[in-house]
C-alpha cells in the first residue's frame, strides 16, 4: 500500500505574524501586514503588547462587520466599551481571559501589564476615531 503524501504546512513564528481567514475557510499567512483580500473576512493573530501604543489605545474602534474576540494570553489589559449616551464600561482581562466585543460597539484597549494578546477581528469595514473625539453613538 502506497502512503499518501501531503504538502508540508508552513511553519512560522506566531508572534506578531497575522493570518487571513477566508470566507471559504482557507487560511493565508500575511506576516505583519494587516490588509486582506476581498474574499478574506477575518484577521487572526497574536500580538506582543507593552503599552497602549501597541494597541492604538488612543483610538476608539468598532466593527460593523462582526464581533471581535480579544484574549489575553499573558499580561493584563483593560477593555473599555462605550455604551449608549457615552457611558464607559471597563472590563479587566487578566492572563487566560477572553472577551467578545459585540458587533458595532465602540471599544479600545489599555495595557495594564505587558504581555501577548490573541485577536480574531473582522477584516473589513472597521471604523476608528481618536479618544479625544467622543464616539458618536447610534440611538
Amino acid at each position: 500500500m502506497k502512503a499518501e503524501s501531503h504538502p508540508v504546512p508552513p511553519v512560522f513564528d506566531w508572534l506578531d505574524h497575522f493570518m487571513a481567514l477566508g470566507n471559504d475557510g482557507a487560511l493565508r499567512e500575511i506576516g505583519k501586514r494587516r490588509s486582506l483580500s476581498d474574499g478574506e473576512g477575518w484577521l487572526v493573530g497574536i500580538k506582543a503588547v507593552a503599552s497602549d501604543a501597541d494597541v492604538h489605545g488612543d483610538v476608539w474602534e468598532r466593527h460593523p462587520g462582526g464581533e471581535e474576540m480579544l484574549c489575553v494570553l499573558e499580561g493584563r489589559a483593560v477593555l473599555t466599551l462605550a455604551g449608549e449616551g457615552g457611558a464607559e464600561t471597563d472590563v479587566l482581562l487578566d492572563r487566560r481571559r477572553c472577551a467578545v466585543v459585540p458587533r458595532g460597539v465602540w471599544h479600545r484597549l489599555h495595557i495594564a501589564c505587558p504581555g501577548k494578546i490573541l485577536f480574531v477581528t473582522p477584516g473589513h469595514g472597521s471604523e476608528h476615531r481618536r479618544v479625544a473625539a467622543q464616539p458618536q453613538l447610534e440611538s
